[in-house]
Order: C-alpha cells, then sequence, then structure tokens
C-alpha cells in the first residue's frame, strides 16, 4: 500500500450493491411457480419470479412490487427462505444479493398475466423444476424446497451453492 492511499470505508462509502426479491411461491397441491425470462440467457432464462429492489425499498416490498408489476398479481411473502449472495462479475454486474421469500397460496390467482421481461409462467412439481432450471437457478430452487420442507432458515447461498 502507497503512504497515500487508505483502506477504504465501506460504512461511509458503501460500494455499488443489487439487492433482489425473489418469491418461491407454492400451489396447493405443491407445485411451484417458475417464470421464463426474455432477457436473459438460455441458462438464466427460467427462474423464480421477483426483481431488483430500489434504492432504499425493502426487499419484501419490492417483491409485492414486482408480483403486481409482472404478473399482475398482489401478495405478501410470508417468511424469508434464504440469501442468494452473487459475487460482482467486472463488466457484467455489482455485488448483489437475492432474498428470497416464501408464499403458500390458498388458491391460484386466476388473472395471472405475465408482463414487463417476463414471456410465461409454469407451475412445475420439484421433478419438472430438474428439467427446466439449470445451473444456479436449480440450486436456488432447491435450496428453497428443503427450507420449505425443514422448516428452517439461515440458508446461505453463493450463486445457489450452499455455503460452507
Amino acid at each position: 500500500m502507497s503512504e497515500n492511499s487508505e483502506t477504504p470505508d465501506y460504512f461511509k462509502n458503501p460500494p455499488p450493491r443489487r439487492f433482489g426479491a425473489l418469491a418461491f411461491l407454492e400451489a396447493p397441491d405443491d407445485r411451484f411457480a417458475v417464470i421464463e425470462r426474455s432477457y436473459w440467457t438460455e441458462v438464466s432464462r427460467w427462474g423464480l419470479p421477483g426483481g431488483s429492489a430500489a434504492p432504499n425499498e425493502l426487499p419484501r416490498r419490492a417483491l409485492a412490487r414486482h408480483l403486481a408489476e409482472k404478473l399482475h398479481v398482489r401478495l405478501t411473502a410470508d417468511r424469508l427462505l434464504l440469501v442468494d449472495h452473487a459475487p460482482a462479475v467486472p463488466d457484467k454486474h455489482h455485488e448483489g444479493a437475492n432474498f428470497v421469500y416464501h408464499k403458500r397460496l390458498a388458491e391460484l390467482p386466476q388473472d395471472v398475466r405475465p408482463a414487463r421481461g417476463y414471456t410465461g409462467l409454469r407451475w412445475v412439481t420439484p421433478e419438472q423444476a430438474e428439467g427446466l432450471l439449470l445451473d444456479h437457478e436449480l440450486l436456488r430452487f432447491r435450496a428453497c424446497l428443503q427450507a420449505v420442507r425443514s422448516s428452517a432458515f439461515g440458508v446461505e447461498l453463493l450463486l445457489g451453492n450452499p455455503m460452507i
């Protein structure tokens, strides 16, 4: 370190970060919602519904906003299942974290119309998800399923992979 350089004070000058909020929506018949994105690569084409929080927006509120804007449904998440950390990738995206919330529905919403970046929504069994989701999206789905079935929280992931 040079004489003039200092260790950054991340409290006073935090690095840019993105926070996302995703839903693990569970239907009464033990199927789960996955959305098809029009703007992602083939690897991340299918995943959980949600999106990025605006500056100073709580992740839970961001999730409700995204579900209303993108699926035309009004839902409030039940509980936080896990946090999935995404490290920065230079020239692609900043560091971020996705907060994944669970919501068990008493009945399926009747007027779901994917919009704004979503081209479809499917209700899938865990077995169907295995054939549709790829890479970190599949790992995140599996971790959510495990957290729901065990009634646990405390799952921390790194790009869908459990932290050890």
